[in-house]
């Protein structure tokens, strides 16, 4: 009614309605003065700057809305990543304990971890190791409620333990990397940066930054909206949310470090952060499996200084920011709302879903339901188009039989050769593989 109210003063329709219709709709109209005489100066002080901005805004508010919609919503799990030489959650075993970590920060974890092991779930070298779901489940639903986990794993020892688990995952994960031509072919068809006529958000599964490697490859200037209050780690007074691509990161992400005095989140597009800045390794775990660690000595292994560890704001150390692989994640800091409410709101809005090396696992149970709500929560509109599902894998039955149990058998299409065969289907014709 105030914009109408506006566009009537605009034509020169000074009518008692019009500034009352203002005054009452409107609350930086309500000091308009009501008297006739003074109507000419109501339009020039007051509803002429604003009516000139808001011709200017509409046409660009139409053309954001009708030519670039977020119309596609990628799902990315391990398989996304194994593209890019990454290697998958089984294929760890191999690399955990692996001697290849030689440092005397390296060692000490290595031996604590194979002592829990033994100790926990009778394990032995040889053998295959437990699934990381037991092993941090038990680890976080111990030390999570203050109790011991067998005499000798008190919630301290536990916590410490879980810090050395997730720096040796991301040591394996930074250790192992190759560019994707198949990545960088989706993103180049999908993504506005590379790609001005498209438009799409990521919900992430995954720790690791292969995607935003691909894209800063595609585009050095690249921007991504990780959907939540963060702060670029080298340049952190610049905005907390950069307009960019939306990327939800749902687990949090090895490039990411938080501050738990000051609750900051920082991130790098660079490099993984909490990798190169050792967050959560401290020095009192380290004397809890090796008592003859000094600190002097953790100091010159850690290779780092102190100063390149801390929060930028209040100088508090950081730690990572991630939610583990176990049934019960937490998701206690201010950043997972946002960033699961931002990934709901894209996930609802997109009209095709596209998962790529996701196999709906048990333990994301949270996720499957957030993907349940998004699918129907307009969907009692005749308006709303229903999503076209696309599932992107090797052609794993249980995988299928997951996806068909869960959103019907004919609103899907998958393609069994992996991300490969979907880039080769997408590039016939210019036309995108996604009808069912």
């Amino acid at each position: 009614m105030a914009w109408k109210s506006i566009l009537s003063l605009s034509r020169g329709h000074f009518t008692s309605h019009s500034i009352y219709t203002l005054r009452a709709n409107a609350p930086a109209f309500r000091d308009i003065p009501p008297v006739w005489s003074q109507r000419r100066i109501c339009w020039e002080r007051y509803a002429k700057p604003i009516y000139e901005f808001c011709r200017e805004m509409v046409p660009m508010r139409q053309n954001i809305h009708q030519n670039i919609p977020i119309s596609t919503t990628f799902v990315l799990g391990a398989g996304f990543s194994k593209c890019a030489d990454l290697p998958l959650q089984a294929e760890f075993s191999s690399l955990l304990l692996s001697e290849e970590f030689n440092t005397d920060i390296d060692k000490v974890i290595t031996q604590a971890m194979k002592e829990f092991l033994r100790d926990v779930f009778d394990w032995h070298e040889g053998r295959e190791l437990p699934s990381f779901e037991d092993i941090f489940t038990c680890i976080d639903l111990s030390a999570g409620t203050g109790h011991h986990l067998g005499i000798k794993y008190t919630p301290k020892v536990l916590r410490a333990i879980r810090r050395m688990a997730i720096y040796r995952i991301f040591s394996v994960l930074d250790r192992k990397f190759s560019t994707s031509e198949d990545i960088n072919k989706l993103l180049r068809s999908f993504c506005t940066s590379v790609n001005p006529a498209s438009r799409c958000s990521f919900v992430v599964l995954n720790w690791d930054i292969v995607l935003e490697k691909h894209l800063r490859q595609l585009d050095p200037a690249v921007t991504i909206d990780y959907c939540c209050p963060c702060y670029d780690w080298n340049n952190p007074d610049t905005p907390m949310r950069p307009v960019g691509i939306p990327v939800c990161k749902m687990h949090g992400s090895s490039n990411w470090v938080y501050c738990d005095n000051c609750k900051s989140l920082f991130f790098d597009l660079n490099e993984k952060l909490s990798f190169h800045t050792k967050a959560g390794l401290i020095k009192s775990d380290f004397r809890l499996f090796d008592e003859k660690f000094t600190d002097r000595q953790f100091d010159a292994a850690l290779e780092i200084s102190p100063e390149k560890r801390e929060c930028k704001f209040c100088r508090n150390m950081v730690s990572s920011h991630i939610a583990t692989f176990s049934y019960r994640k937490s998701f206690r800091t201010p950043a997972y709302p946002s960033i699961w409410y931002h990934a709901e709101k894209l996930l609802s809005d997109s009209d095709r879903w596209v998962f790529i090396g996701y196999s709906l696992p048990e333990a994301d149970y949270e996720l499957k339901h957030l993907l349940k709500v998004a699918q129907l929560r307009m969907s009692h509109r005749k308006s709303t188009r229903k999503k076209k599902i696309v599932v992107v894998g090797k052609g794993d039955v249980s995988t299928r039989h997951k996806f068909e149990r869960f959103y019907g058998s004919e609103t899907i299409k998958f393609y069994d050769g992996g991300l490969p065969e979907y880039v080769s289907k997408m590039c016939e014709g210019g036309n995108l593989p996604d009808s069912v």
